[in-house]
């Protein structure tokens, strides 16, 4: 009898995931994710995120931890280091669960811009920069969703 933990993630939300990195590649379930993180997202896939998003440069190298000079220089084909790829993979997949809390990508990007209470009156787009931000956010997201409003 296999006792393998299968830790798969909804069907739907990776399809949405897929969109926002411009994939064309199955994503079942974490061990997909580890493998496309080692592997790297390329320039390509990471620009047309920050165009899904409405996220400039300068805001993008700040979540990343990566130069905007670096960045300049990887061709459009040219893979993104672990740290860098996980990173973008993590914002790619907070879009997609804010769009599917909201029901709607541009309502979940507003509230991305205005300062929240249960954020301590930051917006959630200035913690972005830490793995910690990112766990806040999520969190956030899961009690919005079920209608727990702080």
């Amino acid at each position: 009898m296999n006792t393998a933990v299968q830790h798969s993630f909804s069907e739907d939300k990776n399809e949405g995931l897929l969109c926002y990195l411009n994939l064309d590649i199955p994503l079942h379930n974490v061990y997909d994710f580890i493998e496309l993180s080692r592997n790297g997202i390329n320039k390509r896939n990471l620009l047309f995120l920050a165009k899904k998003i409405d996220f400039d440069l300068k805001e993008m190298v700040i979540i990343l931890h990566i130069s905007e000079r670096t960045l300049q220089r990887y061709t459009p084909s040219k893979k993104l280091s672990q740290e860098v790829s996980e990173r973008a993979i993590q914002l790619a997949r907070l879009y997609c669960k804010g769009e599917e809390v909201f029901g709607d990508l541009e309502q979940f990007k507003k509230w991305m811009q205005y300062p929240s209470m249960a954020l301590g009156m930051k917006q959630p787009k200035e913690l972005l920069d830490t793995t910690f931000g990112f766990q806040l956010l999520n969190e956030e997201l899961t009690k919005i969703e079920y209608g727990v409003f702080s």
